[in-house]
């Protein structure tokens, strides 16, 4: 399974590569939908790491402190990791790559949406926030709600492209 870092960099390499810039709340968004949508289109987890109901939407806490010195500003680097082996930081990449098909699937979906309008989009009624957030609690948004709710997504994406 890989690492949400995998996941991050691969929509930071995306947006370079289309000229567009990305910021922290972006960047959680993108990675939570892609969490959600391999849960339902691939029946497994995007990455390992849980993701909480905050204020602002879903996040992914480990990778909220790996660019919260952004602020709102664009992001500029990939995330890295400490490779204890061989005593260096290194850059995650995604590996698998139907998971790779679902990044993609995400950023062709919402590379254009703002980061205040994918809030927006996460915190509608019967989204897996909605249904978990509690105010101050930061409680994990569960797998089981987030499959359930990407599965309705899909089939009314597949319905629609019928």
């Amino acid at each position: 399974m890989e690492n949400v870092y995998a996941v991050a960099n691969e929509f930071l390499e995306l947006s370079k590569n289309s000229g567009k810039q990305l910021t922290n709340l972006q960047l959680a968004k993108l990675c939570y939908i892609t969490h959600g949508l391999s849960l339902a289109i691939l029946n497994k987890k995007a990455f390992s790491e849980p993701v909480e109901a905050w204020k602002f939407g879903p996040v992914i806490p480990k990778l909220y402190h790996e660019f919260k010195d952004f602020g709102s500003n664009p992001i500029d680097r990939k995330a890295t990791i400490f490779d204890i082996s061989a005593f260096q930081n290194k850059t995650p990449e995604v590996q698998d790559e139907n998971l790779k098909k679902i990044i993609l699937l995400t950023w062709n979906i919402y590379k254009d949406v703002s980061g205040p309008s994918l809030v927006s989009i996460t915190h509608q009624g019967n989204t897996p926030w909605s249904l978990t957030y509690v105010p101050n609690e930061n409680k994990e948004i569960s797998d089981e709600l987030t499959l359930k709710y990407y599965k309705k997504f899909t089939e009314n994406l597949e319905h629609e492209l019928a």
